[in-house]
């Protein structure tokens, strides 16, 4: 770069450099690979040097410029990664009879979509499964009724959105039907209070409804997705 030029221009030489762009499988997969964090550096910075620099194969004293590491140890991860497969030298000869040498990286990103694909697929969580199963049962059975679609998708935000326990889901639901309100709008009216009063227990919401008791008052909530109001006490469902 040009010593010359002014702080703008300067910034502007190094903006039009660009950027890389590497895969988030090399972050997410090099310790499955066995591989070190100075390994995958080297690796970076080869992959830079090839692609913005047109420098296919630096060597180690350019190498050793940039790393917080001795000639000796590039050496030595050079020769790991080799010898692991991840890393080959390419021999190329040009029109004119020049042979000339040139790292590739292709083994290694290779191994990066094996190591990817060799992972076990997510099974489906039984527990989750079993939790819908079970509260499109209990609804369904206090209702009297199969559910709604629009109900149906209500306890399915209960779980995924509001991140509700099945559990505190089943207590709102048999504290509607004690205060003799069982509808979806009620269950959510207390599944809110719960929530932001941070109960998270059956337990716990027992213990809370007892000290309001103790005072001689009710619950009131309102609720901003309705802007209304309403009072409701609270029955010991853990017990009952």
């Amino acid at each position: 770069m040009d010593r010359k030029m002014s702080p703008h221009s300067a910034l502007v030489h190094l903006l039009q450099q660009g950027s890389m762009s590497f895969p988030v499988m090399l972050f997410t997969e090099y310790k499955r690979l066995g591989l070190t964090e100075g390994q995958v550096m080297l690796l970076l910075q080869m992959m830079v040097f090839e692609e913005k620099e047109e420098t296919p194969f630096p060597t180690v004293s350019q190498l050793e410029e940039r790393m917080d590491a001795s000639g000796d140890q590039i050496m030595a991860w050079l020769q790991s990664l080799v010898q692991g497969g991840f890393l080959t030298i390419e021999e190329s000869v040009n029109e004119e009879g020049i042979r000339s040498e040139r790292y590739c990286t292709a083994p290694f990103l290779q191994q990066l979509a094996a190591s990817y694909l060799d992972r076990d697929p997510e099974e489906p969580d039984e527990s989750v499964e079993k939790a819908y199963e079970n509260l499109f049962q209990r609804f369904e059975r206090e209702f009297g009724r199969p559910l709604s679609p629009m109900e149906c998708e209500t306890l399915t935000q209960w779980l995924d959105e509001d991140k509700h326990s099945e559990p505190l889901i089943i207590s709102a639901l048999r504290e509607a039907v004690f205060c003799g309100k069982l509808s979806f709008r009620y269950i959510d009216r207390i599944l809110l209070e719960w929530q932001q009063n941070e109960i998270q227990t059956p337990e716990e919401a027992v213990e809370y409804s007892r000290k309001f008791r103790n005072k001689g008052i009710l619950y009131q909530t309102r609720n901003p997705r309705e802007e209304t109001e309403d009072t409701f006490s609270f029955y010991n469902w853990v017990k009952g």
